[in-house]
């Protein structure tokens, strides 16, 4: 299938996939149920190791531990933290909790919701981890025990990366540059795969695209953005 026919099959289908809610759901969750983003059957299976798509993910994690640099390193480790406010060194200084207290509470609550429905998937596909699977892999982050497939670090930077840029629509290139990055460092990390990324980009996009039929999550998402445009001096 074309590339451009490819594109809008997935855009099709996850616009088939939203469901619109009048009320904020029950429970734990604020504006996302896990139950609404069905990962499950819209990602591909991670390839298996023993094929030849599993043998070239875990050559590349290898090629970047061997060629990581310093400051690879040290930005791999800090974005080992999951913070909206790691998009500050794009967005400006004045992108801090300190200055967003209503925004920050929002962006946690996406967070938190989508840490959920991510792991849902992870669980489905149970995808062992790099150093999991071949000892040569040296991770410089955390060894998280939960399986890799999709990335949450990815979901979390691609998640967020959207919903700044559409409020931000001015740094919106370099919003999603960063993100790139964001979730590459995973990989740099040695916790991550390539195709674990790939499907943290579809992951946020399922993800956003769900909340932004929510009209709980529009009314917030509004006074979210007139706050952050106000701190950081945009009109």
């Amino acid at each position: 299938m074309p590339r451009k026919s490819t594109l809008l099959f997935i855009l099709l289908l996850i616009g088939a996939l939203a469901v619109p809610s009048h009320s904020a759901w029950p429970g734990q969750y604020y504006y996302l149920d896990p139950s609404q983003v069905d990962l499950i059957h819209i990602l591909a299976p991670p390839p298996s190791p023993d094929s030849n798509e599993g043998k070239a993910d875990l050559q590349a994690v290898l090629a970047m531990q061997r060629t990581r640099t310093e400051a690879q390193e040290k930005e791999a480790r800090a974005d080992a933290e999951e913070s909206v406010f790691r998009f500050a060194d794009v967005i400006g200084p004045e992108f801090k909790p300190e200055n967003l207290p209503f925004a920050s509470a929002f962006f946690q609550r996406i967070s938190s919701d989508s840490e959920e429905a991510v792991a849902v998937a992870k669980a489905y596909f149970n995808r062992p981890r790099p150093f999991v699977l071949d000892h040569d892999v040296r991770p410089i982050v955390g060894r998280s025990p939960s399986p890799c497939y999709p990335g949450g670090h990815a979901t979390f930077a691609y998640v967020n990366a959207i919903l700044l840029a559409y409020m931000l629509p001015e740094k919106a290139a370099a919003i999603f540059s960063r993100a790139r990055r964001f979730a590459r460092n995973r990989e740099i990390g040695g916790v991550h795969y390539p195709s674990d990324t790939e499907a943290g980009l579809i992951s946020a996009s399922v993800i956003d695209n769900v909340l932004l039929h929510q009209p709980r999550f529009l009314t917030d998402f509004a006074r979210a953005r007139g706050e952050v445009r106000h701190a950081i001096g945009l009109h």
